[in-house]
């Protein structure tokens, strides 16, 4: 027998069984053991808007508008210095540079008022049945948040929310607000838990971005409907609601 046609009919065999050969199926990912919030996708942050058209008027809304923008820039340039104060001093800073820019005359029980409003929030409609239904699951929560823990632990308390919640993991912590690594390591260091195993729900495009470059998977509860980053990540789910928690859970 030629050995050279032995050889290629080898050859032709081995090339037909590697195509027919399984492919290796990926790796599964692991499964969500807690999950992480930022404070907005269970409290409802227009209650600060409704503030202060209370209390100004019809520049309420623009007002709350320019200071929410003015107190991430704030608490973002604190923290790239290596410098923190907590939030409620940034946010009566950012407050009295808007008001200032904006020619509101503002006093100091005024801007008390206004600042107290972040502790005085109402949650959204769709919170209580799904926090149910994670810690139904076995599902460990809790606020991993630039508020502090004074502020989280009012807002739990006056939607009594507080017992479907660990401890709140507030910025305070480790003198460092979101987004740098430092905030978001507070879940890994509190629960023991790998990067993997750990949620994060977001409520600003942001903050998704942030938990996603930390190693968290992360649902964007894009509840304003706003522009996704344009960013070189994406979160792993992003919803109008918090449907979007329970789908990165597994929970339907």
């Amino acid at each position: 027998m030629d050995n050279s046609i032995d050889r290629r009919s080898l050859l032709i065999g081995a090339a037909a069984s590697s195509l027919i050969a399984p492919i290796p199926a990926r790796a599964a990912p692991a499964t969500i053991r807690a999950i992480g919030f930022d404070g907005f996708p269970i409290f409802d942050p227009r209650g600060v808007a409704a503030r202060a058209k209370a209390i100004i008027g019809d520049k309420g809304e623009m007002l709350a508008a320019q200071w929410a923008t003015k107190l991430f820039g704030y608490s973002w340039l604190e923290t790239a210095a290596g410098r923190y104060q907590n939030f409620d001093t940034i946010a009566d800073a950012s407050l009295r540079h808007v008001a200032a820019a904006l020619q509101i005359p503002l006093g100091e029980t005024q801007r008390a008022a206004l600042v107290a409003a972040y502790g005085e929030l109402e949650i959204w409609p769709d919170v209580r049945p799904a926090l149910e239904k994670l810690r139904a699951a076995g599902i460990r929560l809790a606020f991993v948040s630039n508020l502090g823990a004074d502020t989280l632990a009012a807002n739990m308390r006056r939607n009594d929310i507080a017992h479907y919640f660990d401890p709140p993991l507030s910025t305070d912590r480790v003198r460092a607000f979101k987004p740098s690594p430092k905030a978001y390591a507070m879940a890994v260091d509190a629960w023991g838990l790998p990067r993997a195993e750990i949620g994060f729900a977001a409520f600003g495009g942001w903050d998704a971005v942030g938990a996603t470059w930390f190693g968290y998977r992360t649902a964007w509860v894009n509840r304003l409907d706003v522009p996704a980053e344009t960013l070189d990540v994406a979160p792993a789910i992003t919803s109008r609601g918090i449907d979007g928690v329970l789908a990165l859970a597994g929970i339907d």
